[in-house]
């Protein structure tokens, strides 16, 4: 399944979450952030998006409701739904903005908990329906995926800097409290500074 992920600016937050999320299941998706680089038309990679999805997933909200490019892509998946019913639109709800008329039969998906919302559309897209049938999704994805993983007592798994995404960056650091009981350690950037770790 190939999905096309609309959004407006101001939620772009939730639509990055929502990318990598689809990324660690290996979902194929279009991301306008991710797919439209320095140089390119933004008309012509949006179209190339819009003519090979199987899933429009609309991120609906007052401020999608103001866009005219989010309307200019519903546009389009609504007529491929019209024509020869090859696109299926799924309304992630973000508030409670009403959503277009052509549209509000469609049953959405509420994102008022964003980390549900995520998990529920996961769900619809994998036809993934248990948390463990999407761990072994994600399981499967990440043995497919070019990235090697740094891993410390301190921090979850990571594949890059949280902050830059520089992934040769990374040095651990650790440190004893003046008593000598306890030690911390952690992870952080040498080219923005991040930093983060815990007790050991």
């Amino acid at each position: 399944m190939h999905c096309f992920l609309s959004y407006n600016k101001a939620d772009k937050e939730v639509a990055r979450s929502i990318g990598a999320h689809m990324s660690l299941t290996g979902i194929d998706f279009w991301f306008d952030q991710w797919e439209i680089q320095a140089g390119d038309s933004i008309p012509g990679k949006l179209s190339e998006g819009l003519e090979a999805f199987d899933a429009f997933v609309l991120l609906w909200s007052a401020d999608a409701n103001r866009s005219n490019w989010v309307r200019q892509e519903l546009h389009t998946a609504i007529i491929r739904a019209v024509k020869d019913g090859s696109a299926k639109i799924i309304p992630c709800l973000l508030d409670e903005t009403p959503l277009p008329p052509l549209i509000c039969d469609r049953r959405g998906i509420d994102f008022s908990d964003v980390h549900q919302g995520i998990e529920d559309l996961l769900g619809d897209l994998t036809g993934s329906r248990t948390r463990r049938q999407r761990l072994l999704a994600i399981q499967a994805a990440l043995q497919e995926m070019d990235v090697s993983w740094i891993t410390h007592p301190a921090l979850p798994p990571m594949v890059c800097c949280p902050t830059c995404g520089e992934t040769d960056t990374l040095i651990g650091w650790e440190q004893t409290d003046r008593e000598g009981d306890d030690v911390y350690a952690g992870m952080r950037c040498t080219n923005c500074g991040w930093s983060d770790g815990g007790e050991i």
